[in-house]
């Protein structure tokens, strides 16, 4: 079903998409091909669909979309910036809880941060912590950094940086948390056209930075940390792959990460991998998983189709490929398509099934939200994707949900 017929989004803003009030309730944020931030509410008992313009003609990029919180009051927090354009945190609130469809008036904060530019947004809160809510995004020497609030948003610490590699080299982060007293971070040094960059792994509890297997690395209040303090997952200078970019991670049962993230060979010969982390061995299971085809325009030469994990079900992804998956030889139709894969050995083997086949426009970016409906249940931009900025595509759901 089509949940908006103009939106899209960008892989570094969560949660794009979050599912709540015992299943029966979806929020999806994007931003429409003319800048409109929006919101689309999704009803799963009536089958409802309200769509909620939060800020009009903000900017037409995808860079600019919402990266959503429900926090432990039930009030949905909504976090949006402009693509290195200012330096201005904006969000608003819900005006009741457990319902997206009625907003506060937006607000503001810039985190004392003077002189450098915002872009993407990440929002999590911490019980374990009082509730202390943690966003990250990328301003200062477009490092990654975050800002913490103690009263639910109504004020914010200084922003300070939490990564650094070096001037001119900008970690690319994916973030997820278990909502108690941790988030993860998988990471990179650079952007892959910087460098040749590889992937990187770390995690921070009760006021510490730590390595995959627990190795205390410093306290937060004495970041940044540098890439190579991380555990390196893969190595891309030394690797026949190529350079990593990173797409999604999320927790299984046990509270191990699990990650999904492209290596490039060159810019047509993208491929996906996906990473367990091995807590009894203390070591990161990592491999190429399938073919992710060809770049999506000529001058983003690292822009794959798109990986995301079920957060609910780690052993499955979904992908989205113009190649023939197994092998990477062309397909006769040459789109984006999306697929499902599962594993049952711990990523050793994947079973792969179409959700989209013989398609006439792009398929493109899945994302699978938390604790939702059904088996199969993923969200994806789908129509013309030119550049970040020229785009005409619509939002999807396909679920087995009933």
């Amino acid at each position: 079903m089509t949940i908006t017929d103009d939106g899209a989004w960008c892989w570094f803003q969560d949660e794009r998409a979050v599912v709540y009030d015992k299943k029966q309730k979806m929020t999806v944020a994007s931003i429409t091909g003319k800048g409109d931030v929006r919101v689309t509410n999704f009803d799963f008992v009536t089958g409802t669909l309200k769509t909620i313009v939060l800020h009009e003609k903000f900017v037409g990029d995808d860079h600019n979309v919402p990266g959503i919180l429900i926090r432990d009051d039930g009030h949905l927090t909504i976090f949006y910036t402009k693509h290195h354009d200012d330096n201005l945190m904006r969000y608003r609130v819900s005006a009741k809880p457990h319902d997206g469809t009625s907003w506060q008036p937006e607000q503001t904060y810039h985190a004392n941060v003077k002189n450098d530019k915002f872009t993407y947004t990440n929002p999590f809160q911490l019980s374990s912590e009082q509730g202390r809510i943690y966003n990250f995004w990328r301003g200062i020497d477009r490092s990654p950094i975050y800002a913490v609030s103690e009263d639910n948003c109504k004020t914010w610490s200084d922003g300070k940086k939490i990564i650094y590699y070096r001037k001119g080299h900008w970690p690319y982060v994916k973030y997820t948390t278990n909502h108690t007293d941790t988030i993860h971070f998988a990471f990179t040094d650079s952007h892959p056209v910087q460098s040749i960059s590889s992937l990187y792994h770390a995690y921070y509890k009760a006021g510490k930075l730590y390595t995959s297997d627990g190795s205390f690395i410093r306290n937060l209040a004495e970041s940044p940390i540098a890439p190579s303090e991380a555990t390196r997952i893969y190595d891309g200078v030394n690797s026949p792959t190529g350079r990593a970019w990173v797409w999604d991670i999320h927790l299984d049962p046990s509270g191990s990460p699990v990650i999904a993230y492209t290596s490039h060979l060159n810019s047509n010969d993208h491929r996906y991998r996906w990473a367990h982390w091995d807590k009894k061995a203390g070591r990161w299971n990592d491999r190429q998983i399938a073919y992710a085809g060809t770049r999506l325009y000529a001058k983003e030469l690292y822009y794959s189709g798109g990986i995301a994990i079920d957060p609910d079900n780690v052993n499955v992804v979904y992908i989205s490929s113009d190649v023939n998956i197994h092998d990477g030889s062309p397909t006769v139709g040459g789109r984006y398509e999306i697929y499902k894969g599962q594993t049952s050995d711990r990523g050793d083997t994947w079973t792969w099934q179409p959700i989209t086949s013989n398609s006439t426009e792009d398929n493109l970016r899945p994302i699978v939200p938390v604790n939702h409906p059904g088996q199969t249940f993923v969200l994806w931009m789908k129509g013309s994707y030119k550049t970040y900025t020229k785009y005409n595509t619509a939002i999807v759901l396909q679920t087995d949900a009933k």
